[in-house]
């Protein structure tokens, strides 16, 4: 956890937009696949506390509690691959600040016999369509 934490925590763009609480007007409370905002806002809440300068070390509890409750394979102690914990966090971050309220539905074999180039643009427009925050803006 504490590498996952760590890496997010240095990217510059999501920290100052976490910790500021700017993305609380983000919040996507609504989508089904989210965890309508608290994972988002405990973590938000850590990186306030990591980069207050008030303390030299913090300790993630209320974070963690989030993250069990959200996802059990994380509960306890145990040793985790940290690119699971991360890829589950940024899916969560995502899910959680989706600006698409009402996804579209796209049939899976619109790309068959388009150029490579085309199908790749197609694609990442589809993606988009259904997948816009600003996890997908900034990673």
């Amino acid at each position: 956890m504490n590498s996952s934490v760590q890496c997010l925590s240095n990217s510059v763009p999501l920290c100052r937009f976490l910790a500021s609480g700017e993305f609380r007007s983000s919040l996507n409370r609504e989508n089904v696949l989210g965890t309508k905002g608290e994972l988002t806002t405990a973590f938000a809440e850590l990186l306030a506390e990591m980069w207050s300068g008030r303390v030299s070390s913090v300790a993630p509890r209320d974070f963690k509690w989030k993250l069990e409750r959200f996802a059990p394979q994380f509960s306890g102690w145990q040793q985790h691959d940290s690119h699971e914990l991360l890829a589950f966090l940024l899916d969560g971050l995502h899910e959680d600040l989706n600006r698409v309220t009402k996804k579209p539905y796209f049939e899976t074999n619109e790309f068959e016999g388009l150029p490579e180039i085309d199908a790749a643009l197609k694609s990442w427009g589809q993606h988009i369509a259904r997948n816009n925050s600003f996890i997908t803006d900034w990673f």
